[in-house]
């Protein structure tokens, strides 16, 4: 049984009526004038024998033929294999009729003559003995008969018969072309839904995790440019679902590593293989390993609400540089540990921005935890602000190992780390991301520039506000 819902079906016999139709109204137009070309040749051949019919009657007036001799005469214009003359006088009834007629004129309605012998001329179609025919009534114009009035009937016999064979002539064709288009839609369907078919046992393959097959396109119309976008979109989720992966593996990894070090130090000072003098040693240990875990639950928290769209910006004008000292002193204790220190460029110039604080504080800690993370002991992180038209734009550079040019693509993907070995245990690997998703979320643009060994510079821009007074 066919399936009418599917789109091939639907284009098929959407086609396939539209073909139906034209034709079947080409069919009609044609029946049409074949009907008006076929009676206005009749009403030609009926002046024709009409002025014939005169001239002969006048003659036979003229000379006072007899009827008999008249009726001679006239035998020749009555008597046809197609059509029959039968003359009238003005009271219907028949004074001439042909020898051989198919036409019993007792059948023939009698008002058509009365009514062409009060000058009113009829043509009509109607049916003689079982068959269509069609009635030409008219007066004659006869100069010679005094008072007396002739009409003739012209009846053109069996139509049904020419109508059958002009049916036929259009019908033969008609199937012929209707078959002939109806393969070539078939194949023209199949062929323009074939990606789509593809399409669906493809995405039945997508839904069960199997992200290895493609369309082919073979065009470039819009079935085409689907299909490249359905290539794109698998391409998407095969990226999303490596991501997913990775994602897991990762948080499984950054979670398994503190809590086995916290499992370890908890046994130890339980077993008392720990000497009292350095259990505060280990205490430290405990709590920056637990920070760990809290800092990796609260940025994925964090991530997770940027990418759904859950963080809604409160922008504000504030004093950005003022800020910037402030992280610089919740860092101290990060920057103690290296002997490291931040510099903060211009030194007097205070700049203001329009910008969520809180956001902006959690990408700029975020920038300069990564800057601390991969610089050398005692070097310098430079914070520098440059004040323009109706922005001001941040830039932090370190002076550490830099990022290598093949992982520069992926350091904005969540768990990317510059070493992509993942063993230095002080970061997260979702820090970049989350900056990334901030800028983004103020409608700006964040950059970088790196050369592996040599530092990395992040800069980013943000609205400017008027100072606050």
């Amino acid at each position: 049984m066919i399936n009418t819902k599917t789109i091939f079906s639907k284009l098929f016999f959407s086609y396939a009526l539209i073909i139906f139709l034209s034709f079947l109204l080409f069919g009609i137009v044609f029946i049409y004038m074949f009907h008006l070309n076929l009676y206005e040749d009749y009403e030609e051949l009926y002046v024709y024998h009409s002025e014939q019919l005169e001239e002969n009657l006048e003659y036979a007036l003229d000379n006072n033929w007899t009827d008999e001799e008249t009726g001679s005469l006239l035998e020749t214009s009555l008597s046809h294999r197609d059509y029959s003359i039968i003359i009238y006088d003005d009271n219907g009834s028949p004074l001439f009729t042909p020898e051989s007629s198919r036409t019993n004129i007792d059948d023939l309605d009698q008002q058509y003559i009365r009514t062409a012998a009060q000058g009113n001329p009829v043509s009509a179609g109607t049916r003689l003995n079982g068959s269509l025919s069609y009635v030409i009534a008219d007066k004659l114009n006869v100069q010679e008969n005094g008072d007396e009035t002739f009409v003739t009937a012209m009846v053109f016999h069996d139509l049904d018969h020419q109508y059958y064979q002009m049916g036929a002539m259009i019908l033969l064709p008609f199937t012929v072309t209707i078959a002939f288009a109806g393969g070539i839609l078939f194949l023209i369907s199949r062929k323009i839904t074939a990606p789509l078919r593809d399409m669906n046992e493809i995405a039945l393959k997508l839904a069960k995790g199997d992200f290895s097959q493609t369309v082919k396109v073979s065009s470039q119309d819009e079935v085409g440019q689907l299909g490249e976008t359905f290539n794109y979109m698998a391409a998407e989720l095969n990226g999303l679902e490596e991501m997913r992966k990775d994602f897991i593996a990762n948080v499984s990894h950054d979670l398994r590593s503190p809590l086995t070090s916290l499992k370890g130090f908890l046994v130890a000072l339980l077993d008392g293989t720990i000497p009292d003098e350095r259990r505060e040693h280990y205490y430290t240990l405990m709590k920056d390993e637990t920070d760990r875990v809290i800092k990796l639950v609260n940025d994925t928290l964090d991530m997770s609400k940027l990418e759904n769209g859950q963080v809604e910006l409160l922008t504000e004008p504030y004093n950005l540089t003022k800020q910037l000292q402030e992280i610089v002193t919740k860092l101290e204790p990060q920057l103690n540990k290296k002997s490291m220190r931040i510099i903060i460029e211009p030194k007097t110039t205070e700049f203001y921005a329009e910008a969520d604080r809180d956001k902006i504080e959690q990408a700029l800690i975020n920038l300069l935890q990564n800057a601390i993370q991969f610089s050398q002991k005692e070097s310098e992180v430079f914070v520098r602000i440059e004040e323009h038209t109706d922005e001001l734009t941040v830039t932090i550079s370190d002076n550490g190992q830099g990022i290598a040019e093949e992982d520069m693509p992926y350091i904005w993907e969540r768990f990317s780390k510059a070493d992509r070995s993942r063993t230095n245990k002080s970061g997260t690997g979702i820090g970049l991301s989350i900056v990334k998703s901030i800028i983004d979320l103020h409608g700006c643009e964040i950059r970088v520039e790196s050369v592996e060994g040599s530092g990395t510079v992040f800069s980013f821009n943000l609205p400017k506000a008027d100072e606050i007074t």
